[in-house]
């Protein structure tokens, strides 16, 4: 299993914004900043079932997590990898993720809101820095 080297488990467990690519159904690159959760060795993120990244990934598990440290420009590291999805029906996930950036309460879903817990399942990791 490829596992986030040592050298950068501090960057990736700090509560900073990454941005998620994916690709659309005409084989665009689509980014987005999200928060995510270091969690149990594994970058996950949430995402509600009828925003167009879940759809993306849906369609095409490839993705790519990439994170820049806001102090250091050179320490980066980029994920890439497959999306694997776990049910988040009670958003105890997603209020975990919300915890770690300082946010209160849960998320401001509508009653009908379906969220995931998505796992990038790496396939390979690029880092920079951190030496």
């Amino acid at each position: 299993m490829i596992t986030v080297p040592e050298s950068h488990v501090a960057l990736v467990s700090e509560p900073y914004g990454c941005v998620i690519t994916t690709l659309t159904p005409t084989g665009l690159p689509q980014s987005t900043g999200m928060w995510f959760l270091y969690d149990e060795g594994q970058m996950r993120f949430s995402l509600l079932e009828h925003r167009k990244k879940y759809r993306n990934l849906r369609e095409n598990s490839a993705c790519t997590f990439f994170l820049m440290s806001p102090t250091s420009m050179i320490d980066t590291i980029e994920v890439r990898g497959r999306a694997a999805f776990e049910p988040d029906p009670d958003k105890l996930f997603v209020a975990k993720v919300r915890t770690q950036y300082g946010a209160d309460g849960p998320p401001s879903d509508g009653p009908d809101d379906h969220r995931w817990i998505v796992t990038i399942v790496p396939e390979r990791i690029n880092t920079t820095g951190r030496r």
